[in-house]
């Protein structure tokens, strides 16, 4: 494993600073969370923040639910199979699209990775934004969390999928970029921590492939 660098600066983009930012869903009061979850609610009632905490409620659900049915259906060890590469292929294609959309195909960098992580912490809805803001040097990106989409607290049965599917994400990263040389995870959800803890470690500055056509 890749030694952390002693007293490194780590930086953050300008939009963590904006104090105004909120998120839809993240307020919203237990008692609303419960009526929602119990579907005592009726659509006039419904505001932006239940709809963006509804929306990524499915999503930590759909994640659960596939754990709980693919084991019941192929037998635990296929299933943890299938998580993994489900995690690749979702880690890896989504981080090779922004590389892509920024013209840095299979050449990224920390702060290309932050920008991805933030991206997508800031999309899936309120537990998934607990990760924002992604922190980063000229070597690494970090990532901290205090919760997780993917590992439920009402099914810590399913730790071990949790587990598979973000070491599949981590291989898809380094598989889809040239630059990026591997991915710690410091402490996770999944492990009984409090929180999750992820660097990912790309080559120093001066041995980094540049952008391809980049003069």
């Amino acid at each position: 494993m890749i030694e952390e660098p002693k007293g490194a600066t780590m930086n953050q983009e300008d939009y963590s600073k904006d104090h105004l930012l909120f998120y839809p869903g993240s307020g919203l009061s237990a008692s609303e969370r419960d009526r929602i979850e119990r579907y005592d609610i009726s659509i006039g009632e419904l505001t932006v923040d239940h709809l963006v905490y509804s929306m990524g409620r499915q999503i930590e659900n759909n994640f659960q639910s596939f754990y709980t049915v693919a084991e019941a259906i192929v037998g635990r060890q296929s299933a943890l199979g299938i998580a993994r590469e489900i995690g690749r292929r979702y880690g890896g294609q989504g981080y090779a699209k922004l590389l892509k959309a920024q013209g840095r195909e299979r050449r990224g960098e920390p702060r290309m990775m932050a920008l991805y992580q933030d991206l997508v912490h800031s999309i899936r809805g309120p537990k998934h934004a607990s990760a924002l803001f992604a922190e980063y040097d000229d070597t690494r990106c970090v990532v901290r969390r205090s919760q997780c989409i993917y590992f439920s607290e009402e099914n810590p049965q399913n730790a071990p999928y949790t587990a598979e599917f973000e070491a599949g994400c981590f291989e898809g990263y380094v598989a889809a970029d040239d630059n990026l040389l591997e991915v710690q995870v410091k402490q996770c959800r999944f492990q009984g921590a409090q929180g999750c803890e992820q660097h990912w470690v790309f080559k120093p500055p001066a041995e980094r492939l540049a952008p391809m056509g980049a003069s």
